[in-house]
């Protein structure tokens, strides 16, 4: 019987409640991206790994390092300011450094695609000196939460347009690292 009259004071109260208005639509969604997993945009970036470098059809073998900084231009694409060091040796020693910006895609499925243009300056060896012009290339950028918050593989190719119509094009590979803060 208590249990009852509860119910019926409570049913009682609820519809002598004034109606309340509707709240409107819900806020927005905040930004994510899907290369960290967190609502929070993370726009530094290290990179390091291994990769082929060929100067004039001799090819080298050499290690290479690099970051960028990225400044959002809508939740989907970002402009970004990178820069780049390597250092190759074989028959001819080599080591680029190439400083630039590019635009990135933030969300083109699992991975980061970057498109990169820079000022290439490139010491070579035997003689040949050292070397300015154009680096064109670009770098994809592939998240692997499972080996750690942050970490990515990522693969660059790169074309450096030197002076004395000098080329020399770059392949590399190795470990990304989007920085926490």
């Amino acid at each position: 019987m208590k249990a009852a009259f509860g119910g019926l004071l409570l049913a009682v109260a609820l519809a002598a409640a004034p109606a309340k208005a509707d709240p409107g639509p819900d806020p927005a969604p905040a930004r994510t991206s899907s290369t960290t997993g967190s609502s929070r945009f993370r726009p530094a970036q290290i990179w390091g790994g291994i990769g082929f470098y060929d100067v004039e059809g001799n090819g080298e073998f050499g290690f290479n390092g690099g970051g960028s900084y990225a400044f959002p231009v809508n939740p989907d694409l970002s402009a970004l300011a990178f820069g780049n060091i390597a250092l190759a040796f074989g028959s001819v020693n080599t080591f680029p450094i190439t400083l630039g910006g590019g635009i990135r895609g933030e969300r083109l499925g699992p991975v980061q695609l970057s498109g990169l243009l820079g000022l290439s300056i490139v010491p070579i060896s035997n003689n040949v000196g050292t070397k300015v012009g154009l680096g064109i290339g670009t770098q994809v950028n592939y998240p692997m939460p499972q080996m750690g918050r942050g970490l990515g593989l990522e693969g660059a190719f790169m074309v450096h347009i030197l002076s004395d119509s000098i080329t020399e094009w770059t392949i590399n590979a190795g470990i990304s690292y989007t920085l926490p803060y």
